[in-house]
């Protein structure tokens, strides 16, 4: 047992027990869900992915398409109602009629085109994902046309981020659309009674014309950066759903609250100094191996993170590329590890590893793991936002940010390909590249579904990484309230959620 979950644990039992007793309050019928993440703009094409976007501003705007909970490439409908590649470089999409915005305006095909151009002229921190847009083409009111510079694939699932969420015209010019969305979606901002960075209040639609928001309840996100407070504020009644980290998830299971998990992260090791630069013992796959080997992953899960994690060995969630093999891939066998060393050649091995304060629990517990065979990392503690800086740069051997679990259509420009972001050194991984050049420019499922299998087969096995956990996403809320909770890629799905029946009043 690691010692470090002695020192957890008491955290965990004061929070159980000195927080106030369960006492819902009256407006139950009234969805509050407390979150650490801020509104940074509700104009979705000047923001980014992430748990903004989804907390936000999918409450007030439609997309083109919507995202899929079980797959990012697959979407589902949206303001588009069906879509069809017409040739391997433009899509048609037949669009819903009957839609309007919150100031009235109509939503129809030049609406589309002028926002996804509009999407296009403001470049915002998503519109790389997008590039591959040529120019946009109206067939007629409720048709319209994207034609691409090249094959892409993953456009649609790209789409249903910011870069396909639908404003009003009326509203493009407005220097307040940061702060007073018009949007279509199934709720209204309420700008007047909310207060920024504390309180923000949604008011359902009448007449919505899709099936988001079913119970037709009003909104509330409560901001409380501190996870302890979003507990508190859960067991009180102040909200009756909390994203939470996996230290206040015992103590709210423990109150009866239901508690949805999704492993969206994985936490690791990302070898930047492949070709041995500065640690020439990391150029051996072996020895890359050996560290994979000798680490515990069901141990550090446990004491870390309470069991609110998946131990594995690869980068993947259920989609494109996944395969259950390389979860166990790499099994806790130290003595493994050391053979692995000595073919090697390598009897002591040190290097140093740059974390974030937060996340020097997981790595002191892989810095236990790996000085028993004989590897010695040195933690050096960064500040919070310079470790994705340092990342691009040549200043260490590895990096340990934490990457979401997305496709390897993304995965592969951003971490591994030899011109990645994330690959400093552009060491060069032929084959990696090869299948991913070919599965990124085709629209066969069957050849990409089979190109990332095996790429994350050189991923794992030749350690281009050390993945040692997926972190879940976890949400506490009150069952007796709340039904059909799920977590999405980042937050929960709110515009699906309902209030139960018969309780609280309207």
């Amino acid at each position: 047992m690691l010692p470090l979950r002695s020192l957890l644990l008491p955290l965990a039992m004061l929070l159980a027990g000195c927080s106030p007793p369960h006492n819902p309050q009256i407006d139950e019928h009234v969805i509050k869900l407390a979150t650490g993440t801020p509104l940074q703009t509700f104009d979705p094409h000047l923001a980014d992915s992430g748990s903004s976007f989804s907390t936000y501003l999918t409450l007030v705007y439609d997309g083109l398409v919507e995202a899929n909970p079980d797959s990012h490439w697959r979407p589902l409908p949206g303001l588009a109602r069906t879509w069809r590649w017409l040739n391997e470089t433009t899509i048609e999409f037949e669009l819903i009629q009957g839609v309007t915005f919150t100031d009235g305006a109509p939503f129809d095909a030049n609406v589309a085109k002028a926002n996804i151009d509009r999407m296009l002229k403001l470049a915002g921190p998503r519109v790389n994902t997008v590039a591959t847009i040529k120019e946009t083409e109206v067939i007629d009111n409720f048709t319209f046309r994207i034609h691409l510079h090249r094959t892409d694939p993953t456009l649609l699932g790209n789409l249903t981020g910011p870069t396909g969420m639908m404003i009003s015209p009326a509203a493009f010019e407005d220097e307040s659309l940061d702060l007073r969305p018009v949007g279509s979606g199934p709720w209204r901002y309420d700008a007047a009674n909310s207060t920024l960075g504390d309180v923000h209040r949604f008011v359902p639609r009448e007449n919505y014309h899709g099936d988001a928001n079913p119970s037709g309840a009003p909104l509330q996100i409560h901001v409380l950066e501190n996870a302890r407070a979003r507990l508190n504020a859960l067991i009180s009644g102040q909200v009756n759903i909390a994203i939470l980290s996996a230290v206040e998830a015992g103590p709210a299971k423990d109150r009866g609250f239901a508690i949805q998990r999704r492993a969206n992260r994985w936490y690791g090791i990302t070898y930047l100094d492949r070709r041995g630069e500065l640690v020439p013992e990391l150029a051996d796959p072996r020895v890359r191996r050996a560290i994979g080997f000798a680490i515990d992953r069901k141990a550090i899960t446990d004491a870390v993170f309470f069991g609110y994690a998946k131990p594995t060995g690869q980068p993947m969630f259920d989609d494109l590329g996944q395969d259950p093999e390389l979860d166990t891939y790499y099994r806790y066998d130290p003595d493994h590890a050391r053979r692995l060393l000595q073919s090697a050649g390598v009897e002591r091995l040190s290097f140093v590893v740059p974390i974030i304060s937060t996340d020097s629990p997981l790595y002191e517990a892989v810095q236990h793991y790996l000085r028993q065979v004989g590897i010695d990392i040195r933690l050096e503690v960064v500040e919070r936002g310079s470790l994705g800086a340092l990342a691009r740069t040549r200043t260490y051997p590895v990096n340990t940010l934490t990457y979401p679990t997305f496709g390897p259509d993304s995965r592969h420009p951003a971490i591994w390909g030899t011109n990645a972001v994330f690959n400093p050194f552009n060491v060069h991984g032929p084959r990696i590249d090869a299948l991913a050049e070919e599965a990124g420019t085709s629209l066969d499922e069957a050849l990409r579904a089979r190109n990332y299998r095996d790429y994350y087969h050189i991923i794992v096995k030749d350690a281009y990484s050390t993945v040692i956990l997926q972190l879940e996403d976890l949400v506490a809320y009150d069952a007796d309230v709340l039904d059909k909770v799920r977590i999405g890629y980042v937050t929960p799905i709110l515009r699906h959620m309902t209030v139960k029946q018969g309780v609280g009043s309207p």
